[in-house]
């Protein structure tokens, strides 16, 4: 939320995520589990739409 502030890009949405899941101050482990999967989950579904669509960028992009 710190690192969005300083950029001048706020998500409000994003930002209340952050803010709901602090505030409950869960485990480190299954804090760590869960961000690992939503990111490999987020990660196959942007690798698995940029495939779908014909003409959209791939992702991972590459040099």
């Amino acid at each position: 939320m710190a690192l969005t502030t300083i950029a001048r890009t706020l998500h409000a949405a994003g930002c209340a995520t952050v803010v709901v899941i602090v505030l409950q101050a869960p485990q480190p482990l299954r804090l760590v589990t869960l961000l690992l999967g939503s990111t490999i989950l987020l990660v196959l579904t942007c690798r698995a739409a940029s495939r779908v669509r014909r003409g959209a960028p791939r992702y991972p992009a590459t040099r």
